[in-house]
C-alpha cells in the first residue's frame, strides 16, 4: 500500500489524449445564407410556411440495413434534402463553421486537420424521429457525424447517444435565434432522435473527415480499464486511511500536470491535451470511489544564502549561485472544483510522499529566482519560487483531516461555522453537522491544541473560541479531553478561566476538581494570577461544592510570593518576572473564603506580613476598595479584616502633622558621592538658600538634573544659556508638601468609601 503514489502514476501513463465519444455546445453566430433548390432563400429562424415548402420538395429519409437502403417510417420518420441541392454562404458562415468543427474536434479528442463535408439537410416536422442506429461510413476518412441545428422553433427531438455503457441525452434547442447548437459523435456510436413534439427543426448533417491519410482514423478515447484501476486504488487507499494505523500513508494524493496555468486561467474546462484527459479519468474515478478531487496550485517558496561567482564590477544575477536553503514553505492553494464553483478550502501544506510519483516534486523547475546583493553585515541571498498546477484527491470521509492540515488559524473558523449551521439547522447530536464538528474538534485536540497550550506566552482567543464551540455543541467528551490537557500542561492565562469554568458545567465535578488540583500544582509557582482566577470562578460557579477545591487552594497558597527567597523553585529571571497585582489579592481572598474561611484568614495574614511585596497603597488599599464595593464580597469576614488593616494604615498617615515647610531646607535622599552631588546636598540642606546656579559642562549638568528627578527632590531645573559653559538654575519648590496634601485628600476619600453602613 505504501506505493499507491507509484501505482496511480503508472496507471495514468496510458492516458494520453483528452476527448469523449461525443461533444456538444452552442455558438453565437450570424445565421448562414441558406438557399434550397425548389424553394429558394430560406429565412432563419425557419418560418412555418417555408417548413411546409421544404417538406414538399424533400424525400423520406431512408436508413441502412446491411447492404440495403430502406425507407420505413416505423424506423425513421424525417425528411431529407441532398447536399447538392443546398447552398450555404454568408459573410461569416465559413468562419462560424470552422469554429464549430474545431470545437468538435477538441471535444472528441482529435488532433490534426479535420474537415466537415455537408451530407444532408434534414427537416424534422412534428412527429419525426429516428430509432437507435449506427451511421455507416459515407466517405473515405469519415470518423464522426456533426449535427448543426439552424435557428428554428420546435420542442422535443432530443438526441440520445450511446457508447459502450455510457449514454447522454442532448437537447439542441436554442431559445435565442442568434445561437446555433451543435453536437458531434463518433460514427460507431449508437444514437437516436426522439420524436418532435411540435414545430419543425432544420438540421445540417456533416461528415467529419480526417484529411491526413497517413494517420489512422481516430476512435473514441476509452480509458475504462484505467478508470477502473484508479477506482480500485482509491478504494483501497481510503480503507487503509480509515483504520488510522499507517502513519506513512499519504493523507492526499497530488498529481502534477504537464502544462503551466496561471491562477486566472486555472480551471477544469481550461486544461490542455493530456492534462484534460487525466483530469477526466480522475474526476470519474474519484466520484466512483467517494473521493473529492480539486484542481490547485502547488507552490514552493525557498530563500537562503547565495554564493558570489562573478569577477567584480557591475553585478547581475548571473554572478550568483544558489547556496544553502534556509527557509522553505510548501503549500497547496487556489482550489478549483470540477463543477467550476469556488472552493472554500484554505491554503494547506503538503508532504513529498503525497506526490504521484514522489520524485515528481524533485523534478519541478523554479519559475523565478531572485538574488539580492550583500548589504551591511548580511551576505548575498536568494529567493526562489516553484509553482505547478496539480490534481489533488482525498477520500470524502477525510475532508476534515485535510482542512486540519492548514493549522489552527484556518481550522477554528470552520469549526465555528459548523456550530452555527448546526444550531440553525438541527440540534440533534446524531446529525452529520454535529459529527463533522466533533471530528474536526478531535483533530484540533490531537494535532494543534497541545502544542498551543505548551506555549505559555501565547496571546490569542484560541482557547476561548474552541471551548465556546464545544459548549455550543454540548460536546462533553472533547471538553473533558481539553480539561485533562490543561491539567497536564498547567494553567497560565487568566483570560481563559471564564471559558474553562463554563465548559466545566458539562463535566463531572469530581473530574474537574482532580484536574484543577493537577493544573495548579503544575503552574502555581509561575502563574498565580491565572490559577487564582480559575479557582475563584470555580468556587462561585455553583457547579459543585467549593470546599472540594481545598487541596488546590492550599497548593496556590503555598506558591504565593513573599520574599524572593521564598520561591527557591524559580530561576532568578523567573523571580524577577513574578509580580503581584490587585486582581491576585481579590481572587485569592474571595476564592479562599468560599473554599475554606480559615485559609482565607491565613492568606490575609500572609499578605500583611510582606508589605514590601504586597504594598499597602499600591495593592491592598485598591483591593479593599473593590472588595467593599462588590456586594458578593463586602460582608466576608476576611474582607472586613482587610478593611480594618488598611483603615489603620490610612488613619495613621492622616494623623501625621501636615504643614508647609517653614524655611528652604529640603529632604535629601541623594546618595551619590561625587563632588557635584555633594554640592547639591549642601544646597538642599541650606534653610536660607532657595536658588543655586550650577555652571558646568553638559554631562555634569545632566547628571545633577537626573539626580534631582530620580530622587524626587523639591527642585525645579532650567538651563541658562547666556554664557558658556551653560548654567543649570535649580530653584526649590514645595512639591513634597503638595504631594502630601493630595495624598491626605485621597486618604480621606478612601476612608469614606471603606466605611460600610
Amino acid at each position: 500500500m505504501s506505493s499507491i503514489t507509484d501505482q496511480l502514476s503508472d496507471t495514468l501513463k496510458n492516458v494520453q489524449r483528452p476527448g469523449n465519444f461525443y461533444t456538444t455546445g452552442t455558438l453565437e453566430a450570424f445565421p448562414p445564407h441558406l438557399e434550397v433548390e425548389g424553394v429558394g432563400r430560406i429565412a432563419l429562424p425557419l418560418l412555418p410556411l417555408q417548413a411546409e415548402q421544404l417538406v414538399a420538395i424533400a424525400e423520406h429519409a431512408p436508413y441502412g440495413r446491411g447492404q440495403e437502403t430502406i425507407v420505413d417510417t416505423q424506423v425513421r420518420r424525417t425528411w431529407q434534402i441532398d447536399a447538392n441541392r443546398v447552398a450555404l454562404g454568408g459573410k461569416h458562415w465559413q468562419e462560424n463553421l470552422d469554429a464549430i468543427v474545431n470545437r468538435a474536434a477538441i471535444g472528441l479528442g482529435v488532433s490534426g486537420k479535420v474537415r466537415a463535408e455537408l451530407y444532408k439537410l434534414l427537416v424534422y416536422d412534428a412527429g419525426s424521429f429516428f430509432i437507435s442506429h449506427r451511421d455507416t461510413e459515407k466517405a473515405a476518412g469519415m470518423f464522426a457525424t456533426l449535427v448543426i441545428v439552424l435557428p428554428s422553433a420546435y420542442s422535443g427531438g432530443e438526441l440520445v447517444v450511446k457508447h459502450q455503457q455510457q449514454q447522454v441525452k442532448l437537447d439542441l434547442c436554442c431559445d435565442d435565434p442568434s445561437e446555433i447548437a451543435f453536437a458531434a459523435f463518433y460514427a460507431d456510436c449508437v444514437h437516436e432522435v426522439l420524436p418532435i413534439n411540435q414545430g419543425c427543426r432544420l438540421t445540417l448533417i456533416y461528415n467529419l473527415l480526417r484529411t491526413d491519410k497517413k494517420m489512422p482514423l481516430p476512435k473514441p478515447p476509452d480509458y475504462h480499464r484505467e478508470q477502473d484501476e484508479v477506482v480500485a486504488l482509491l478504494n483501497n487507499w481510503a480503507t487503509v486511511l480509515s483504520t488510522g494505523t499507517h502513519e506513512e500513508i499519504p493523507e492526499k494524493l497530488i498529481y502534477l500536470l504537464e502544462h503551466a496555468y496561471t491562477p486566472a486561467e486555472l480551471g477544469f474546462d481550461a486544461l490542455k491535451n493530456a492534462d484534460a484527459a487525466i483530469a477526466e479519468v480522475l474526476v470519474a474515478a474519484a466520484g466512483a470511489a467517494h473521493c473529492d478531487i480539486h484542481l490547485a496550485l502547488v507552490s514552493v517558496e525557498e530563500s537562503g544564502s547565495a554564493d558570489y561567482a562573478g569577477r567584480g564590477g557591475h553585478w547581475d544575477d548571473d554572478d550568483f549561485e544558489v547556496g544553502e536553503v534556509i527557509d522553505r514553505v510548501e503549500t497547496v492553494s487556489e482550489w478549483r472544483r470540477p463543477d467550476g464553483q469556488q472552493s472554500p478550502l484554505p491554503t494547506v501544506p503538503f508532504s513529498a510522499h503525497e506526490f504521484c510519483p514522489p520524485e515528481s516534486l524533485e523534478d519541478m523547475e523554479p519559475d523565478d529566482v531572485e538574488f539580492h546583493e550583500a548589504t551591511g553585515n548580511e551576505g548575498a541571498s536568494f529567493e526562489r519560487t516553484y509553482r505547478r498546477a496539480a490534481l489533488v484527491i482525498w477520500p470524502q470521509a477525510r475532508y476534515l483531516a485535510v482542512i486540519n492540515e492548514a493549522g489552527l488559524s484556518a481550522t477554528l473558523p470552520v469549526l465555528q461555522d459548523f456550530c452555527q449551521r448546526w444550531e440553525i439547522e438541527n440540534t440533534d447530536q446524531n446529525s452529520s453537522l454535529w459529527q463533522d464538528a466533533h471530528t474536526l474538534a478531535g483533530y484540533l485536540l490531537r494535532d494543534w491544541l497541545p502544542q498551543h497550550l505548551s506555549q505559555h506566552a501565547y496571546k490569542s482567543s484560541t482557547v476561548r473560541d474552541f471551548l465556546e464551540s464545544m459548549c455550543r455543541l454540548h460536546d462533553s467528551t472533547h471538553i473533558g479531553r481539553f480539561w485533562s490537557m490543561v491539567a497536564a500542561s498547567g494553567f497560565y492565562h487568566k483570560e481563559d478561566s471564564a471559558a474553562l469554568v463554563q465548559a466545566a458545567e458539562l463535566l463531572a465535578w469530581a473530574d474537574v476538581v482532580s484536574w484543577t488540583e493537577q493544573a495548579i500544582n503544575t503552574s502555581a509557582a509561575r502563574a498565580q494570577e491565572a490559577c487564582a482566577a480559575l479557582l475563584v470562578r470555580l468556587s462561585v460557579s455553583g457547579t459543585g461544592a467549593a470546599k472540594d477545591l481545598g487541596v488546590a487552594a492550599h497548593a496556590l497558597f503555598a506558591a504565593l510570593p513573599g520574599a524572593p527567597e521564598c520561591s527557591p523553585q524559580l530561576q532568578p529571571w523567573e523571580r524577577s518576572r513574578t509580580s503581584v497585582s490587585v486582581d491576585l489579592v481579590i481572587d485569592v481572598l474571595t476564592g479562599f473564603s468560599a473554599i475554606d474561611a480559615t485559609l482565607a484568614e491565613n492568606t490575609l495574614n500572609y499578605l500583611l506580613a510582606w508589605p514590601a511585596t504586597y504594598d499597602r497603597d499600591r495593592i491592598l488599599v485598591p483591593a479593599a476598595l473593590q472588595l467593599t464595593e462588590t456586594a458578593i464580597s463586602r460582608e466576608l469576614p476576611v474582607v472586613e479584616h482587610l478593611r480594618n488593616a488598611v483603615q489603620v494604615h490610612l488613619h495613621t498617615r492622616v494623623a501625621e502633622v501636615l504643614e508647609p515647610p517653614a524655611d528652604w531646607q529640603r529632604d535629601s535622599q541623594i546618595n551619590c558621592t561625587c563632588q557635584d552631588c555633594a554640592e547639591l546636598r549642601a544646597f538642599l540642606a541650606n534653610p536660607a538658600q532657595s536658588r543655586w546656579s550650577f555652571k558646568a559642562a553638559e554631562a555634569k549638568r545632566n547628571h545633577i538634573e537626573q539626580s534631582i528627578k530620580s530622587h524626587k527632590s523639591d527642585v525645579n531645573c532650567i538651563t541658562e544659556r547666556s554664557s558658556r559653559p551653560y548654567s543649570l538654575i535649580c530653584t526649590k519648590n514645595q512639591a513634597s508638601y503638595e504631594r502630601r496634601v493630595g495624598q491626605r485628600k485621597n486618604d480621606l476619600d478612601t476612608l469614606a468609601h471603606l466605611t460600610v453602613e
